[in-house]
């Protein structure tokens, strides 16, 4: 039995561009679900700066839930998206913030049929989404990266396009194309300067382009004083929020993002790259083969 732990980013309030996120844990994964149907292609929604995309569940809907890349697990609904899909409870799973403190308990479905760009996954667990966004501009779910553990991801942010396909990516070349260990989150080592960081890709993750944790700021090459840009919140604390300029490209082998400040500090001891770093870029992701492609 494995133990999976999410992060999610959650709504920035105009003052807070580093808002709370919660944290789901998830136990005994078995592997990608079942599916049928022909892979293809939808128009590439948005929730905030997330990608998303319209979903049936159960013949119901559609849905738009956000496609994070920083999601373990299958699926996660908000409450109101469960109830207009008819699910019932079937269990419950512990949600809490990123520091594992005030854990609180939500609710487990299970979806029988799960409709996305020309697939339908089948008998999908699905956990409790708690509420994230400003009343009226909530959150209705997320589909996380296990869901698509036998398939190609295709995030076109230029095309407003997502895509799913059986085809896989050639070996990684270091340049555009790029291995990436199992595991919850797809991890890459960004390069800022002469500074080579791990970062998270998470396209969850839409308040700054990029964050770092505060001890890597003094290492980087940036200009100016930092500015107080906000205050991020959890469920147990509050903590400044400040970005500072850069004087040297970010980049991940020939990839150059467009990114010109960093924001600090994280909530874990990793960088994140968010999905606002990507909105000129397509994205490949092969998950059975643990390769992600980016295309400037």
């Amino acid at each position: 039995m494995r133990r999976r732990t999410l992060i999610l980013a959650a709504a920035a309030a105009a003052a807070a561009p580093l808002a709370a996120a919660a944290t789901a844990q998830r136990h005994g994964l078995s592997g990608p679900p079942r599916w049928r149907g022909v892979p293809g292609a939808s128009p590439m929604l948005s929730w905030r700066a997330m990608p998303a995309v319209a979903v049936t569940i159960n013949g119901k809907g559609p849905f738009t839930l956000g496609i994070d890349t920083g999601a373990p697990g299958y699926l996660h609904l908000s409450k109101p998206v469960a109830a207009a899909a008819g699910l019932a409870s079937v269990g419950s799973a512990i949600s809490a913030d990123p520091s594992g403190k005030n854990p609180i308990t939500v609710e487990r479905y299970r979806v029988a049929a799960l409709t996305v760009a020309g697939v339908t996954f089948l008998d999908v667990d699905a956990d409790e989404l708690p509420a994230i966004g400003a009343p009226g501009d909530e959150l209705a779910g997320v589909l996380g990266m296990d869901l698509f553990d036998a398939l190609t991801l295709t995030l076109d942010f230029k095309g407003r396009q997502v895509a799913l396909s059986r085809a896989g990516l050639p070996p990684p070349d270091g340049k555009t194309i790029f291995g990436y260990d199992a595991g919850d989150y797809i991890q890459l080592p960004l390069q800022i300067g002469e500074v080579i960081m791990p970062t998270h890709l998470d396209t969850g993750q839409t308040n700054a382009p990029l964050i770092v944790p505060e001890g890597l700021v003094g290492k980087l090459a940036t200009h100016g004083a930092p500015t107080k840009v906000g205050t991020a919140h959890t469920v147990s604390e509050a903590v400044d929020v400040f970005s500072i300029a850069l004087d040297a490209p970010v980049h991940l082998g020939d990839v150059r993002f467009p990114v010109t400040s960093v924001t600090y500090p994280t909530f874990v001891p990793i960088a994140n790259l968010g999905s606002t770093a990507l909105q000129t870029m397509s994205l490949m992701i092969d998950r059975p083969a643990r390769r992600i492609r980016f295309v400037a």
